[in-house]
């Protein structure tokens, strides 16, 4: 329905005003008849009077005419224009209550979609009237309301100008509901929501059935996407924390996805490791399918590596790189405390042990050192495992040499033996609101001389990576092994049960400490209470614990997302020490060591490598990727979503704009504007008027 609009009517009032003046003017300045005595008047009055009825015959019409030329300039400045407003506004007189929903997730960077996006949203607030009210909300996957329902429209303009896309997912659920939740406080007026989106398919997984509109709310999908988008994208980078310096090389695995329809051939993907690139890959893709890009990777020293996987620049930038770190070690350093040495090598506990791992040829790099005690605190720093063989006790100053040890990420295998003091294991090692030790030792049980009576490994937990090697039955018998004697023991908080004898009895436990762990085997290391060293499985199982304690590293996750807060944990330094964080793009943060020894971290909003920085320490790094399941760049239907949101038959029909339609009709408004030119051409024609009349007063 057309009707008469004003873009600034404020100067209706302004030039309503300006037109009383010359009236007020002339009011004011009216003349006054003054009495003149003369002898012979009847002539002079006769012609006096026929010139007073001219004057003011002119002075009137000067008056009207420039009462006429202030009132049409107010008039042309307040912009009339004929328009039929293209929202609904539910027979409220023309009143709007507007809440625009622009959309800054990661998948609107796809070619020019956020210009577009921004561009919409500027003509829909160029089309608001002074009494219609407004409200802004930008969403990811979490909305933002940038401006609050009110008559400020121009604020739109700067918080849009101001709008940046962020390198988060779509969850349109909460922008959907603040909007609703604003418009419910809405007494008087229509009620729209613009939502202004790629309308992303998986940005509407979160919502249920009840996550409807209100009856009385009006929703206009303004449509941005691109047709048929086109990405290709890492989802992820399998690589080992640790990587040994082993006759077989590592291996990088890089996963690629084409989310588009068309079949991708000889795409390059290339590896980086500190900044060098280590290798290229070509892949032939199928539309919507996956493929990996191996990598076999080597070191020769030993440090904290940061690299990345990178493909071809595409039209969605964020998701061609997925960032990693690892640690590669030239050897695995164990040292083994040895608890009962003997004269002949038969006797001594570690025979058997040190057999096993420093054999002529060995299968990994690994440098064992003894001792009859534990090193101190400095030279423990140095090893990646400890190994306790049947060692009686320890001290206080010991215990917590191997706390600070374990920790921070270290590895420990305590094995049993005749020489425990199993009182001081429990109040050393085992007692606290934090035990070190995974159980605690109760009683041994069988007789080591007595070979006719024995148990075996029943039980073993095959899925976990000390055991998984041994799965195919191939590859090593645990049932061989004879256990004359072992020591009963009950699990501690957070411990794991490993492998079990065949009367129940545990075997080997497990317990996470800090950034490292702890392996408790229940018998022997040597052949003392157990044969299991004369089998074969006894070599590769020595070697799969050592390579799990330092090669599975705790200390922190592989990779976080964008948004993903960050807990650092392991740092034995005292709780308030400052902590410095350097992001990707070089932005310093400063936090400290809380009570717990952890450091947390929320600002992840840039993908890439992260550093963390103590005085006199090495520095630590950490991993965020986008998550790519926004790298999916698939719409859904607005009828779809029409049927999704309304609330129920009362429900105003939902409307889809399109960005053309919105230019289309701000296109008409500017035409329809066109009566201010005619406005202030009667102005020029009423002034030249004026000019002419008042020179011939």
């Amino acid at each position: 329905m057309f009707g008469l609009q004003f873009l600034t009517p404020l100067f209706l009032a302004a030039g309503a005003a300006a037109a009383s003046l010359p009236l007020i003017i002339h009011l004011l300045n009216r003349e006054r008849a003054r009495r003149l005595v003369f002898s012979t008047i009847r002539f002079i009055k006769i012609s006096h009077q026929a010139n007073v009825q001219r004057h003011r015959l002119k002075q009137l019409l000067l008056l009207l005419m420039r009462i006429l030329i202030l009132a049409l300039l107010g008039l042309a400045f307040a912009r009339p224009f004929f328009a039929n407003t293209p929202v609904t506004t539910g027979g409220t007189g023309g009143v709007r209550n507007i809440i625009i929903v622009l959309d800054t997730s990661y998948s609107m960077g796809y070619l020019d979609t956020f210009d577009r996006a921004k561009k919409a949203v500027t003509e829909l607030a160029d089309t608001l009237q002074p009494n219609d009210t407004s409200a802004l909300i930008l969403t990811s996957n979490r909305a933002k309301v940038v401006k609050p329902l009110d008559a400020e429209h121009r604020r739109i303009q700067s918080a849009v100008m101001g709008a940046r896309l962020t390198n988060h997912t779509t969850d349109y659920l909460d922008a959907i509901q603040s909007a609703d939740e604003m418009l419910q406080e809405v007494k008087i007026g229509g009620k729209q929501i613009y939502f202004v989106s790629d309308l992303q398919r998986i940005g509407w997984e979160s919502f249920v059935d009840t996550d409807k509109l209100s009856p009385d709310i009006e929703i206009v999908f303004v449509n941005v996407s691109a047709k048929e988008p086109i990405n290709l994208a890492l989802t992820g980078v399998s690589v080992p924390q640790v990587v040994l310096n082993e006759q077989t090389p590592a291996q990088v695995v890089v996963r690629v996805q084409n989310f588009g329809a068309q079949a991708v051939e000889g795409l390059p993907v290339k590896l980086f490791i500190d900044d060098n690139n280590v290798g290229t890959t070509e892949l032939d893709i199928e539309p919507n399918d996956v493929m990996d890009a191996l990598f076999p990777i080597r070191f020769r020293t030993e440090k904290i590596h940061t690299g990345y996987a990178a493909l071809p620049g595409d039209h969605l930038e964020i998701d061609n790189r997925r960032y990693f770190r690892l640690q590669s070690l030239e050897s695995i350093k164990v040292h083994c405390v040895n608890g009962e040495p003997g004269r002949h090598p038969y006797e001594n506990e570690t025979f058997f042990l040190e057999a096993a791992l420093q054999p002529g040829v060995q299968i990994v790099a690994i440098d064992l050192t003894q001792s009859r005690q534990l090193p101190n605190a400095l030279e423990i720093s140095k090893y990646d495992v400890i190994i306790l063989a049947n060692v009686e006790k320890l001290t206080g100053a010991e215990a917590q040499s191997l706390r600070t040890f374990v920790g921070g990420g270290g590895g420990l295998i305590i094995t049993a033996g005749d020489r425990m003091d199993l009182e001081a294991y429990r109040s050393r090692l085992g007692a606290g609101e934090e035990p070190l030790m995974p159980c605690n030792f109760v009683q041994p049980v069988g007789n080591a001389l007595n070979h006719d009576r024995f148990s075996i490994l029943a039980t073993l937990d095959y899925d976990h990576p000390i055991f998984h090697p041994f799965k195919d039955a191939n590859h090593g018998d645990f049932g061989k092994g004879r256990f004359y004697r072992y020591i009963q023991a009950v699990p501690l908080k957070g411990s794991t049960v490993l492998a079990s004898f065949d009367d129940g009895s545990p075997a080997l436990f497990e317990k996470v400490y800090g950034t490292g762990r702890v392996l408790c085997f229940t018998s022997t290391i040597d052949r003392e209470w157990t044969d299991l060293p004369i089998h074969g499985v006894y070599l590769p199982f020595l070697y799969e614990m050592v390579k799990y304690l330092a090669l599975k590293r705790t200390d922190e996750r592989p990779d976080y997302r964008i948004g993903d807060p960050v807990e650092l944990g392991g740092y034995q330094l005292p709780s308030g020490t400052e902590v410095a964080i350097f992001n990707p793009v070089g932005e310093e943060a400063r936090t400290e060591i809380n009570e717990s020894g952890g450091v947390i971290y929320d600002a992840t909003e840039h993908p890439g490598i992260y550093s963390v920085h103590i005085s006199g320490k090495q520095p630590r790094y950490f991993v965020v990727n986008p998550d790519t399941i926004e790298s999916h760049l698939a719409a859904r239907d607005p009828e779809e979503l029409t049927s999704m949101l309304v609330g129920g038959e009362e429900t105003i029909p939902t409307q889809v704009v399109t960005t053309e339609m919105v230019t289309q009709y701000h296109s008409e408004v500017e035409k329809n504007q066109g009566m201010w030119w005619y406005l202030m051409l009667g102005v020029f024609l009423l002034a030249v008027g004026e000019m002419f009349i008042a020179n011939r007063i």
